[in-house]
């Protein structure tokens, strides 16, 4: 039996043969229930959409000047070079019908006096548009691991062709992925924390102070918040998108922002050494001018809302050994409508959305507590847990098996994150795939 079926698929050829195993792979495929599961949870959020709707409405009221949608990514583990967020770019603006990009991209080098002779990271700047021009998307791409390169040199041995032959294969591409992260955590919660800090807010003093027609192609340059010409763009929607350790990179630097601004103390100390006035009992004129122009941004900070797509979510596992932020469990006294100590708050609404995949090893979703307890209340935070399968699951002879790497990767390609992203979630515009593939419920907060 066996010999006369060998014969026949000899005898109609290799490419007969590969075309039918191909076609019935295909066929298997398309038959493949996805079985991908996807459940939000938390409170209604908008999306990039929303902001681009109401860009639009005012492009069409003034003819001039209007806000544009700023979005400002951090990355994470890893070693990433300029350019990795342009897959996550292209998606949203397909989304977004932001048919038409800008052929220049504008490089920011960051740079701050209290570190002079340090690199601190590369701020890529593109913009999308649609053909009206009156739909306008500036996507930053924040690359700060220039900040931890070379320290990071010294496991480089390790890595090299004079040891890691020792090793198995796999065993080596194990090592060299571990070399390439962990050290990211272990100098961010060590000796490279405030340059991390410093380069994120640097990115949005750019971002809150810049049009894109006023950006030079390449400069590299310190943005002194204090001046009298700068944040002058903060009527702009500013949005971060994070991934893995960027998360608590992103939400770390925007608690220490918010020790500056809250603390006069802090905040004339950080004056003095942004403008490298030396400190006296006596205030200078141009101290006093200083103060009083920042405590006028301080007020208009207070009226922004800020939203914060965090993929790959880390923030509970990146909290342990770490000091809680200085004011913690006081949201309703700080934000609510009723709120007994509004002025203490540093922005109108800080809303992090977290999305983690069961599957990805390095992601963790955040219990409602966690933002009492672990995040700044004067952010006014509010919480949105999307938990949903980035990759296909795969029944094995052991059980089901999705593939690690990919559940920490694919976010950004992901049509649910991304429709996410661009839509929103709890009101009636919703990206249809979304509507279709994920289960929503809504969380209301005490007293409603």
């Amino acid at each position: 039996m066996i010999c006369p079926l060998l014969l026949v698929m000899l005898a109609s050829g290799c490419d007969n043969l590969a075309k039918g195993v191909t076609e019935a792979v295909l066929n298997m495929e398309i038959k493949k229930e996805d079985i991908r599961k996807c459940y939000i949870r938390g409170r209604p959020f908008e999306g990039l959409e929303a902001k681009l709707k109401r860009q639009e409405q005012l492009a069409q009221t003034n003819k001039g000047d209007h806000p544009v949608l700023k979005v400002l990514v951090v990355h994470g583990i890893g070693s990433p070079q300029p350019g990795y967020s342009t897959r996550l770019a292209e998606n949203l603006a397909q989304a977004l019908s932001l048919n038409h990009v800008q052929e220049t991209i504008k490089e920011i080098t960051i740079t701050h006096p209290t570190f002079p002779d340090q690199d601190l990271g590369l701020l890529r700047l593109t913009r999308y548009m649609n053909a009206n021009k009156n739909r306008e998307m500036i996507f930053a791409e924040l690359t700060w691991e220039p900040i931890i390169a070379k320290e990071k040199q010294t496991i480089n041995f390790d890595n090299s062709g004079e040891y890691s032959f020792r090793r198995t294969h796999i065993n080596n591409t194990l090592k060299v992925f571990l070399n390439d992260t962990i050290p990211d955590v272990m100098m961010f919660n060590g000796t490279s924390r405030q340059q991390i800090n410093v380069s994120v807010s640097q990115s949005l003093c750019w971002l809150m102070s810049e049009k894109w027609e006023s950006l030079q192609i390449k400069t590299a340059q310190f943005c002194d918040a204090s001046a009298p010409n700068r944040m002058n763009q903060i009527d702009d929607e500013f949005v971060f998108i994070s991934h893995s350790l960027g998360s608590r990179i992103t939400v770390d630097a925007l608690q220490w922002i918010a020790n500056i601004f809250s603390d006069i103390s802090k905040l004339d100390a950080a004056l003095a050494e942004n403008a490298q006035i030396p400190q006296s009992t006596a205030p200078t004129a141009l101290q006093t001018n200083t103060m009083s122009n920042f405590l006028e941004k301080r007020h208009l900070l207070q009226q922004k809302e800020f939203m914060v797509f965090m993929l790959s979510n880390q923030l509970p596992l990146l909290q342990m050994g770490q000091l809680k932020p200085e004011v913690t469990g006081r949201i309703p006294d700080i934000c609510s409508l009723k709120a007994t100590h509004a002025a203490e708050k540093l922005f109108s609404k800080t809303h992090l959305i977290a999305f983690s995949d069961p599957n990805d090893l390095f992601s963790y979703a955040l219990p409602p507590s966690f933002i009492d307890e672990y995040v700044d209340s004067r952010l006014c935070p509010t919480l949105t847990n999307a938990i949903l399968n980035v990759t296909s699951i795969t029944d094995i002879f052991v059980g089901q098996f999705a593939n690690p790497l990919a559940a920490h990767t694919e976010y950004d390609n992901d049509p649910r994150v991304i429709g996410l992203i661009a839509k929103g979630m709890g009101h009636s515009d919703i990206d249809p795939g979304v509507t279709e593939h994920c289960t929503w419920l809504e969380s209301v907060p005490d007293g409603q």
